[in-house]
């Protein structure tokens, strides 16, 4: 898209405070703002009537996000675990420079991890799951040579 450039990708969580301190004190995002949104024209955008949230915008390694709680109205109270072949966002991935040390943090903070998911991959990347406190996978990648991605350069 011409003259354009991403602001942000939005993710809906449902407990908003619960999830700000997972996004910072886990993985590192650093808050940028936060906002109360309650008026008819910001609803109209979110083609969600008369909603209430509060939105907070976050960065982490040039990657800018919102996580937003609604309080009006509430987020289907169902959180499980999602599925990488849903339609829709499928996760989030970090580049770890130890993926043991990244677990073993990850671990302390009480994070759900999907051992199961640890895999070593033809390329030499090592990767495992972890879930945010919806259930929203995280992917930890350890790469050979931390940097870029083969598709950066």
């Amino acid at each position: 898209m011409k003259n354009a450039r991403l602001l942000h990708y939005s993710h809906c969580v449902s407990d908003i405070e619960r999830s700000r301190a997972f996004y910072t004190d886990v993985l590192g995002f650093e808050t940028m703002a936060e906002f109360d949104f309650d008026d008819p024209l910001t609803a109209k955008v979110m083609m969600v009537p008369e909603c209430k949230f509060k939105g907070i915008f976050m960065k982490c390694d040039g990657l800018r996000i919102e996580l937003i709680g609604f309080a009006n109205p509430p987020p289907e109270p169902a959180v499980r675990p999602r599925s990488s072949n849903e339609v829709g966002h499928s996760h989030l991935t970090f580049n770890v420079r130890d993926l043991d040390e990244a677990l073993d943090h990850m671990r302390e903070k009480g994070v759900p991890i999907e051992e199961g998911s640890r895999s070593k991959l033809a390329g030499g990347s090592e990767c495992c799951v972890v879930r945010d406190p919806d259930g929203f996978p995280i992917e930890l990648v350890h790469s050979p040579q931390l940097g870029l991605a083969p598709y950066e350069s």
